[in-house]
Order: structure tokens, then C-alpha cells, then sequence
């Protein structure tokens, strides 16, 4: 397997299932999402998950006819324009988001 394709998918998937851990456990909590702390992490969480997903596809989205000769991704593009947008609007929205709520996080503390 391609490394460009291998890399993404297996730290996108460790990362949201990481993510998915941390709002399992806060939801296991007493305190659930009383306290802000846990909101906090709640949020960064729920962005992480989003934004991994949209990493792990990493080159399905790319629009399969690119114009170009050297196309290096013919046979891994299976998308078109559209959800290549919409990968790169999630993964810059997150990574955004993210940081948000790191930046909430040290005013928190």
C-alpha cells in the first residue's frame, strides 16, 4: 500500500477513535457535561472526530478526470469537485474549530 494513502488513514482513524473514546468516557462521568472543562473537551472532540474522518479519505474525494497528464492520483480519486470542497471545507473548519477550543481551554486554566 501507498504510504501517501496508508499514513493518513491509520492516524485519522487512531485520532477519532481516540476522540470517541474521551466523549465516551465524559458521558460515563458523573458530572457528564455539567462542568465546563468537560464541555470544552466535548467540543475539541466532536471537531477531532470530524476532522479525521475527512482525513482518513485522504484521496478518494480528488476528482477522478483531472486535467492533467500526470495525474499521480489515477485509481485513488473516485470523487469530483464537489467532495473535494467539502473534504477541504471540514479538515480547514476543524483544524479552525480546534484550535478555538484549545485557546478555550487555556483561558479555562
Amino acid at each position: 500500500m501507498d504510504p501517501i494513502n496508508f499514513i493518513p488513514r491509520v492516524t485519522g482513524s487512531i485520532s477519532a477513535t481516540a476522540s470517541s473514546l474521551i466523549i465516551y468516557l465524559i458521558f460515563r462521568s458523573e458530572k457528564k457535561l455539567s462542568s465546563i472543562y468537560h464541555r470544552i473537551i466535548f467540543g475539541m472532540s466532536s471537531a477531532d472526530i470530524l476532522t479525521s474522518l475527512a482525513i482518513v479519505l485522504t484521496t478518494l474525494p480528488i476528482p477522478s478526470d483531472l486535467p492533467c497528464e500526470d495525474n499521480p492520483w489515477e485509481g485513488r480519486a473516485k470523487g469530483n469537485i464537489q467532495t473535494c470542497e467539502a473534504q477541504g471545507f471540514i479538515i480547514i473548519t476543524g483544524v479552525f474549530v480546534i484550535g478555538l477550543y484549545n485557546a478555550m481551554l487555556c483561558v479555562y486554566y
